[in-house]
């Protein structure tokens, strides 16, 4: 009898530490999804100026590419997206935070959870920190020291150049309609 209820304990306590190596296994192989961490492409629908924004403020964008998952299930290319401005900056150092909320499948919508990691083509702008704030990319803040040819210490008068047109410059964050978004998957996309 007790060596009954030892190989009942034994079963189930080895169907107990079993129990999280199923649960991983079910989260990394999900069926029918694209998996957290895969990069892609939006294309801006609508101007987004950090000028005239409030945080709150929704706008629209669409899949530049197919998005194919590791089942074959996939978004096609023109899918919309919706997504809302989490954060405006406006002034000398203007920065924008934009989040992304749904993407359309061919069966409704599914939530999506991105964060913006680069806008390629975009020279003047550039993505920092983990959450994607949006920036104006700043003056090449790299000089010599002031040390002209001659080697005599004066004033280099390029660095100061650079330092007034950097001050009293245009700072305008704007995003056109049309700008590509590179955006990492913060969770996988289920796709019903």
């Amino acid at each position: 009898m007790i060596s009954s209820r030892l190989g009942r304990l034994g079963c189930v306590m080895l169907g107990l530490a079993a129990l999280p190596l199923w649960g991983e296994q079910e989260h990394s192989s999900a069926p029918h999804s694209i998996q957290e961490g895969t990069t892609f492409l939006v294309r801006l629908e609508e101007k987004l100026d950090a000028g005239r924004l409030q945080p709150g403020k929704r706008f629209k964008a669409k899949l530049a590419d197919n998005l194919v998952g590791a089942d074959e299930s996939r978004l096609l290319r023109g899918s919309r997206i919706k997504g809302h401005v989490s954060a405006v900056g406006d002034g000398l150092h203007p920065r924008l935070l934009l989040s992304f909320d749904e993407i359309e499948t061919e069966h409704g919508w599914v939530p999506l959870m991105a964060t913006i990691i680069a806008i390629p083509g975009e020279h003047g702008l550039q993505v920092s920190g983990e959450e994607g704030d949006i920036e104006r990319q700043g003056p090449n803040q790299r000089h010599d020291g002031g040390i002209d040819s001659d080697g005599s210490r004066g004033l280099n008068i390029a660095a100061a150049a650079g330092a007034v047109g950097a001050l009293f410059g245009d700072r305008r964050l704007e995003l056109m309609r049309g700008t590509m978004l590179e955006i990492r998957l913060d969770r996988p996309i289920q796709i019903p």
